[in-house]
């Protein structure tokens, strides 16, 4: 069992129904305790900042993590923000990565796969992880599993300083830009080459040293074997878009270097077998390999595929051959139903409207009138099948201010998350631009009152 501290004064002995029997760890949103349910099964219990019970949008991430795929991740089991607010998920008996020492062979294939695996499902269900560092997966006794996705400080500011492990944060959030899927990618390449090698790829010594290096150095990677060398540094590029997703990465380390991503037009479908006997050796189990078969709708590329290393991505031609010879996906397409802005002064959110006449109409609160205090963007978009992803990004003022990835539930519709708010007195052009699978874009026009 991992080291469990005994509990501190002050430390609750019980919240709601689960009784509390010794401390896991702390962090910037609260502390993490061993806990006990009704009928006995340990738990992880996070007690959080009495500050957050009230964030919606911390609610709204909660509820999106209890819908993440149970693939290498420690499932979110209960939660409650009101009174006391805390958050229980499966206890992992098993040490942090941290503390596991160096990995090698199959074992780092293992432990790069199951990473990987589990910050797919994160963003499948429209969520970055914002703090994926070698304390966030734990050795359990079945493999890695994730912990703490969602949950993560998503920004760095000068009030708010560093929030998390230096050594394992994109460039764009050293920045102070704020965390999206894209940073989970670069963390996660960093989480691989400490596997593998025992330090960091920009190491982790002076805090602006290794600030230099994340934002301007080559990453160190020591004896990282291939393909893994190629997948991480692709992971590692310091332009977020450069960058493939979580899911591509998966794809990449199941299926090796010769296997295409989709059956190319004309030429002969792969079999895979290479593919299946990696992932084999690899030790995935084989209830991930169903799990990958099963949901081959969501793993098949709607995006435009991005480059890894000067080369094409390459991906795990099915364990069902024929089920990829047969199958013929969908047309996948998004459209922007409407982009909104409001003043922040508690107004409801805007409803949705499929006319784009109805848009310009409500792009203001009135026609001609300044907002006062901060300006809020939203907007909404419809996918042509569910589920599907897709990707967009907010510019305010010719500026990319949020980069993101969503999902596209069984209502067909998606509220994305907004922009930060515009607080700066005058006129400002804010657009939504989807960049897949399709292009589109909307552009509302706010003045903020001086």
């Amino acid at each position: 069992m991992p080291h469990v501290e005994p509990l501190r004064e002050g430390d609750p002995s019980a919240v709601g129904p689960y009784r509390l029997v010794g401390r896991l760890g702390a962090g910037g949103q609260g502390v993490v305790y061993l806990g006990q349910a009704r009928n006995g099964q340990p738990v992880a219990v996070k007690v959080l900042r009495d500050d957050l019970a009230g964030e919606s949008r911390f609610a709204e991430t909660i509820a999106a993590a209890r819908r993440v795929e149970p693939l290498n991740v420690a499932q979110i089991v209960d939660a409650s923000l009101t009174g006391r607010p805390y958050l229980v998920s499966e206890y992992v008996d098993g040490p942090p990565l941290r503390r596991a020492g160096r990995h090698t062979g199959a074992e780092l294939q293992r432990l790069a796969v199951g990473a990987a695996t589990a910050l797919a499902a994160v963003h499948r269900a429209g969520l970055a992880h914002g703090d994926f560092t070698p304390d966030a997966v734990l050795l359990g006794p079945g493999g890695p599993r994730v912990i703490g996705y969602g949950l993560g400080e998503t920004r760095v500011t000068a009030a708010s300083g560093i929030a998390g492990i230096p050594a394992y944060m994109a460039p764009e959030r050293l920045a102070g830009q704020e965390s999206d899927q894209a940073a989970d990618v670069f963390s996660w390449g960093c989480v691989v080459v400490f596997a593998a090698t025992g330090a960091p790829p920009f190491g982790d010594d002076a805090l602006p040293a290794v600030i230099d290096r994340i934002m301007h150095g080559e990453p160190v990677l020591g004896d990282l074997p291939q393909p893994l060398r190629t997948i991480v540094q692709g992971c590692l590029a310091k332009d977020p878009a450069l960058r493939p997703d979580m899911r591509q990465v998966m794809l990449q380390l199941l299926g090796g270097d010769d296997q295409p991503l989709l059956p190319q037009k004309g030429k002969p479908v792969r079999r895979g077998r290479r593919a299946v006997r990696r992932a084999l050796i690899a030790g995935v189990s084989g209830v991930l390999v169903i799990a990958l078969a099963g949901a081959i709708v969501w793993l098949t590329p709607s995006d435009p595929a991005q480059p890894v290393a000067g080369r094409k991505p390459q991906g795990l031609a099915s364990a069902t051959p024929a089920a990829v010879a047969t199958t013929t996906a969908p047309p996948r397409s998004v459209r922007i139903l409407s982009v909104r802005a409001r003043s922040a002064a508690g107004t409801p959110s805007p409803s949705a409207s499929p006319s784009a006449d109805s848009d310009a109409a409500s792009a203001s609160p009135s026609a001609g009138a300044c907002v006062e205090g901060a300006a809020l963007v939203s907007g909404l978009v419809e996918g042509s099948a569910s589920p599907m992803t897709f990707r967009y990004v907010w510019i305010v003022d010719e500026i990319v201010v949020l980069r993101r990835a969503a999902a596209i539930d069984a209502t067909l519709t998606r509220y994305v998350r907004r922009p930060p708010a515009i607080t700066k007195p005058g006129p400002h052009t804010v657009t939504l631009r989807v960049t897949a699978p399709v292009t589109a874009q909307r552009t509302v026009t706010v003045e903020v009152c001086p």
